[in-house]
């Protein structure tokens, strides 16, 4: 396509030359014959008047459109421009040819620099993805260690704190059985106070009414200043704690006594013992119902 249009523009160039070459030779030609233009123009028998009328000059066109052609196509058909036209056209294809090589030769150097500028780039970038890619194995691996350690950690703490977790409850169950048994231990020891202190109470209850038992029937037997005396006496042996009742009341012989007297103190001492064996029988038959059981 681009021979054939560098073949075409000079041809067409060619013609439109040759057009008005001739275009200006018949005009000249004419201008140089104005009697025999005049004689055409002229209204005679001849003429007949066809410029005037408009007919010759169509028909003149005609023919002269006719002769520019054929004389162009001799000219076109001559031998002479049949050879400049391969010569002109050999030498564009030959300056085509050394142009389009050059051209080749030129876009090859290009793309030779290209490829060694883009081989180069991309080895270097070949490199540095090979440099950020072991880089970041290198942190993934520096991470994966750092989380399986602190995973261990985790673990080893979970495991501390389970068995930590189970000792103490050990512990405080074994303090719980601890403190229920104390408690129950301590239930045990305040129902036995308790009981304890009832029987001491009724004990006591019991020995104050013997007691006043006891003075009423002394009072029988002994007036008021030796019983005064007796509890003074009493009192003393409590003070010093080294004589008993058994003592107290042999080394303490009654004078003006008869054999009556020596009867009602043997029913006396009679009716003490009998009392003392029914308040004993009375405190067996009271006993707690359970005693404290030691732990």
């Amino acid at each position: 396509m681009q021979t054939l249009g560098l073949l075409v523009a000079p041809v067409l160039g060619f013609y439109l030359r040759f057009l008005r070459f001739s275009l200006r030779f018949l005009l000249l030609m004419f201008m140089d014959f104005p009697s025999t233009f005049k004689f055409i123009t002229q209204a005679s028998e001849l003429g007949c008047g066809f410029l005037l009328l408009g007919y010759f000059s169509r028909l003149f066109n005609f023919l002269g459109l006719l002769l520019i052609f054929f004389f162009c196509l001799k000219f076109l058909r001559s031998p002479l421009l049949i050879s400049n036209h391969e010569k002109s056209s050999s030498s564009s294809s030959r300056d085509d040819n050394s142009n389009s090589k050059e051209e080749e030769n030129l876009f090859r150097e290009e793309s030779l620099e290209d490829e060694v500028f883009d081989v180069m780039s991309l080895r270097r970038m070949v490199k540095e993805e090979r440099q950020r890619y072991n880089a970041a194995c290198a942190e993934i691996e520096q991470e994966q260690g750092a989380a399986a350690s602190a995973a261990e950690e985790a673990m080893s703490m979970i495991l501390r704190l389970q068995s930590e977790k189970s000792a103490v409850e050990i512990q405080a169950k074994q303090f719980q059985r601890v403190v229920e048994q104390k408690q129950e231990y301590d239930l045990e020891v305040i129902e036995s106070l308790r009981w304890t202190v009832v029987q001491v109470e009724s004990q006591k209850n019991l020995l104050e009414r013997q007691l006043g038992v006891l003075r009423e029937r002394l009072r029988q037997f002994v007036n008021d200043q030796e019983i005064q005396q007796l509890q003074e006496q009493e009192q003393e042996q409590e003070l010093q704690g080294t004589a008993s009742d058994d003592d107290y009341y042999d080394d303490h012989d009654y004078d003006g006594n008869d054999d009556d007297g020596d009867e009602d103190s043997s029913g006396f001492l009679n009716f003490s013992i009998e009392y003392d064996d029914a308040d004993a029988s009375s405190s067996r038959n009271h006993s707690p119902p359970h005693t404290p059981q030691h732990l």
